[in-house]
């Protein structure tokens, strides 16, 4: 039940975002619009770069640099929101810990998940499920 409610406010969430990425088109890009649908799919298994690039069959370089042209955030960027996005409708809308957060979004460990967190939100994960 937790997941299908997280798949609920994730989905949610993802029709807010889409708007934003929309926003900041400022042409038809092939490249910019498949590679935000493989993160959309991907982004709990694989925060790589390389990942991404190689199933566009370009390189990470010129992915970043299409990204960042095309929409105003590299490609690193639009997989940090799109973990971020996900692990704050988990932690807001679930009643996972944050050990079985950090699992499913598939961090190495706890501590790495709190730390990666920490930096990009300004606040701990529990910090930011109290507020």
């Amino acid at each position: 039940m937790a997941l299908g409610l997280s798949s609920f406010f994730y989905e949610m969430a993802y029709k807010c975002y889409q708007p934003l990425a929309n926003d900041f088109f400022k042409g038809n890009n092939r490249i910019t619009t498949r590679f935000l649908g493989l993160v959309q799919k991907h982004f709990k298994e694989q925060r790589f770069l390389d990942f991404y690039a190689e199933k566009l069959e370009i390189s990470p370089k010129h992915l970043s640099r299409t990204m960042k042209k095309e929409t105003g955030f590299s490609a690193v960027e639009w997989i940090e929101r799109y973990v971020i996005l996900e692990a704050k409708v988990l932690l807001k809308s679930t009643n996972l810990n944050i050990q079985q957060i950090s699992d499913e979004l598939n961090f190495p460990s706890q501590s790495f998940f709190g730390k990666y967190f920490k930096k990009k939100v300004g606040m701990s994960p529990k910090e930011f499920r109290n507020t």
